[in-house]
Parts: structure tokens; sequence; C-alpha cells
């Protein structure tokens, strides 16, 4: 009796670390992602305005629907809870009202969705390894977002009007996702964020055949290598996802600043300061591309990344 009770207390000590360690590649994913600097374009921890502090609460506001996904994916895992029993949909749904509440309503949903489903995943797959893991990952996405209905996607569609975000509404409308359509032919939550995806790619993370989350993970463990430094890992991983966007004569500034250590030198932090301050004066932003980045550093962290 005495050697039972050992073990219990031994497994629960484990789950339960291994729930603080999902808990903190999150929050720190999620901050890391949205403060390193200097990112050319986007926002970062030297360039004022509210677009920062609203990104981190829309993460920080959603703490206990966070603990739930990783409770619901565990319960999916040892099969006691089927994967629809989860009720993505209404998950996300509160998770984004809840997030409207904290962040004095300027909830950023392409930061709490994937974070939301980045729990869930982890929790399910408990991978080793995100890379030698990518594989369970996937499978994971598919049985949750892939495998959700239009029931859903309805959840989320009215959240996302509670909380001012008809953009995101109407964007997917012109793209041929409506009522009629979702009853029609069974729309999933996959399809539905792999249209919102195109304007804002955070959430193509949450498609399981897109490689833009795997590939963002593994450049920022290859940087993080080269580096040594986590600041410049997330700094060198975000220039590569907005590399396609950028005009000839950035793409040559943002290569001479990787070339020179990024934020590790002064000559890098000098070139990427004159980058960014050029392209905000010039009319660019690249702001959208912050929550995908901040999604591929939460699983970076798990993977290994300190600062």
């Amino acid at each position: 009796m005495e050697h039972n009770h050992y073990y219990a207390v031994c497994f629960s000590f484990t789950m339960v670390c291994g729930v603080y360690r999902v808990l903190k590649a999150l929050l720190e994913g999620c901050h890391l992602g949205v403060y390193s600097y200097i990112k050319p374009g986007g926002v970062h921890r030297l360039r004022l305005g509210e677009a920062p502090f609203h990104m981190m609460s829309s993460c920080i506001g959603v703490l206990e629907f966070i603990e739930k996904a990783l409770s619901y994916g565990e319960l999916v895992r040892k099969g006691s809870l089927a994967a629809g029993g989860v009720e993505l949909g209404k998950l996300l749904s509160k998770a984004l009202r809840e997030s409207y509440v904290w962040t004095s309503y300027k909830v950023y949903p392409d930061i709490v969705i994937p974070t939301i489903v980045n729990a869930l995943i982890l929790s399910h797959a408990e991978p080793e390894s995100i890379l030698r893991n990518m594989s369970d990952l996937r499978k994971s996405l598919a049985v949750f977002v892939s495998g959700s209905k239009w029931r859903d996607v309805r959840e989320v569609i009215n959240a996302l009007k509670a909380v001012g975000r008809e953009d995101m509404v109407s964007h997917a409308l012109s793209y041929g996702i409506s009522p009629a359509k979702g009853f029609i032919e069974e729309v999933s939550l996959e399809e539905f964020f792999k249209v919102l995806g195109s304007k804002w790619p955070g959430l193509l993370t949450l498609c399981s055949k897109e490689d833009v989350l795997y590939s963002g993970v593994k450049a920022a463990l290859e940087y993080y290598e080269k580096y040594r430094d986590a600041n410049s890992a997330a700094v060198a991983t975000y220039i590569e996802l907005v590399n396609p966007r950028l005009p000839e004569w950035a793409r040559r500034e943002a290569a001479e600043a990787l070339s020179r250590g990024l934020m590790t030198t002064r000559e890098g932090a000098s070139t990427l300061y004159r980058l960014d301050q050029r392209l905000v004066k010039e009319g660019f932003s690249f702001n959208e591309y912050v929550p995908l980045l901040s999604s591929v550093m939460q699983l970076a962290i798990y993977e290994g990344i300190r600062f």
C-alpha cells in the first residue's frame, strides 16, 4: 500500500511538472515573440505603442482556458474523453470573450486561438521533442481542428463578432464561408483558419497540412544554436517569416544585419535600428507576423530555447 501511494504521488508530481512546463513555454514564447527587438517593421519592446501590451495581455487573459485545454488534451490522450467532447469551438469562444474583457476590448484572436490550440495539442501528443515528434503534433491538430464541425466554426464566428472583430468575419465571408455553406458542406475550423490565415498568418499554424509552424520552430532552434541568444533567434526567425514581403533594399539590409550578429553586436543592432526606422517611415508594417512568431516561439521554448 505504501509503495502504491509513493508511485501515485510521483506520477502526480511528474504530471504537474509537465503542465507547468507547457504553461511556462506558452507564456514565455508569447513574451519573446512580442517583445523581442529589434524586429524591422514589427512591434517590439523599443517602439512606443499599445499593440505589444494588448498582444501579451491577450495571452495572459486566457490562462484559465489554457489550463482547461491542457486538461482536455490529457483526457483525450488517456481515452477518458472523446475528441468531440472537448467542444473546441465553445472553448475558443469563451477564451476570446474573456481576453476581450481582460485587454480592455483590444483582443488579438490570432494570439488567443493558437495559444489555446498549442496547449491542447502539446497535452494530447506529449512530445519528447517538437522536431522529432512533429508528426504527432500534426495528428493532434487533425484530431481537434480538422475534425471539428460547423457548429465549432459558428461558435468562433459569433465570438469574433462579440469582441469587435467583424473584420475577420467579413474576410471569411469574402472567401465564401457563410452559414449556408457551413451547414451544407460542414466547414471545419481548419478550413476557417486557413482562410483567415491569408491575412492573419498566425492562424496558419492551426492547419495540419501547413509547414509554417514546423519550419519556423526548426529555424528558431538553428538561429539559437548560431547566436546563442534567444532574442536574436526570435528576430532572425521573424526576418525569415517576413522576408517574402520585404522590398529588395530591405532584404539586403536584413541580410547584412544577420551577418553582423543582429542584437549580439553593436553593428548588427545599428543595422536593425536603421532598417526598422526606414520601413516605418516608408509605411511598411508587418505586425500581423508577430502572432505567428509568438506561436513559433512557444514551441521553440518548449523545445529548449532559454534566455
